[in-house]
């Protein structure tokens, strides 16, 4: 398989119509994929809990680490969904293991950026003379005002590992990309199509408020029905609508890579690759 290691930009202009597209054609991807995305977050919790339990200062870290690998595995989920392909956990684990070295850097890299983003937001918290650490009675308590400028900031420092992850777990499955080269892409790509993930990011965010009302309507009929001891099961209801708007996310982030990177005939099809090494 002839693998582009230095990929090129659709030379489509995009506009704000094509996020509204990139989320109708997520929501399709998403119901083909569910199944498998929401087994890999369980998977993800189990190993949580389990390194919790030796190490929890150690969870932040696997986090940041698996990142790219679930996206990866959700976005080779996907491809194979789109090409009407046979999806198996064990061949999308297997396109994952062949490029092992490549997601274990960019974890690095990821790990990397959001130490130094988790630090210019501290020094920006402290710039706004506002406390680091929340307690609940300070966040009831919180002004409108303080609550988007808190929002702004948190979006100023992750914005660039949002800009460096959009794309480059997808290069790198696909496309063979080198990290660096492929974090590199994945900004002048989100760069390139910004209107699009402007009307992108506008609609998850009206979704994200559709899911809260939703979330509020259960919790609020659970809590009649179970009274004060369904807290657990409030928890697992939140949890289980913010997975399934992040995995959609993620689909969203499948439908752009197709459009704003220029695919071979193939579509960089991984699958012949494995049975090839085989």
């Amino acid at each position: 398989m002839n693998h582009n290691n230095h990929p090129q930009l659709a030379d489509k202009i995009f506009t704000w119509r094509d996020g509204k597209h990139w989320f109708d054609v997520a929501i399709g991807l998403f119901k083909q994929v569910k199944n498998y995305w929401y087994l890999s977050c369980l998977l993800l919790a189990v190993l949580i809990a389990l390194i919790s339990n030796l190490a929890a200062g150690l969870v932040p870290v696997v986090v940041i680490f698996a990142s790219p690998i679930i996206t990866a595995f959700v976005m080779n989920a996907c491809h194979h969904a789109v090409n009407k392909q046979l999806i198996s956990f064990a061949s999308l684990w297997q396109s994952i293991i062949n490029n092992l070295n490549a997601f274990m850097l960019l974890g690095v890299i990821s790990a990397l950026f959001s130490v130094i983003s988790h630090y210019l937001h501290i020094q920006l918290l402290h710039l706004f003379n506002l406390p680091v650490e929340l307690t609940e009675q300070m966040v009831s308590s919180m002004t409108g005002r303080e609550a988007v400028l808190r929002g702004v900031l948190n979006l100023l420092t992750n914005l660039p590992i949002a800009l460096a992850l959009a794309f480059s777990p997808a290069l790198i499955l696909f496309k063979r990309t080198q990290p660096i080269a492929a974090v590199k892409h994945s900004v002048l790509g989100v760069i390139k199509s910004w209107k699009a993930f402007m009307t992108l990011t506008l609609l998850f965010m009206l979704v994200f408020f559709g899911v809260v009302l939703m979330a509020s309507f259960v919790v609020a009929i659970v809590m009649a029905v179970m009274g004060p001891g369904s807290q657990i099961l409030i928890n697992l209801i939140v949890l289980f609508f913010a997975i399934t708007v992040a995995g959609i996310g993620l689909c969203a982030q499948f439908q752009a890579y197709t459009e704003v990177f220029q695919q071979d005939a193939d579509i960089d099809t991984v699958e012949t690759e494995i049975y090839t090494e085989i």
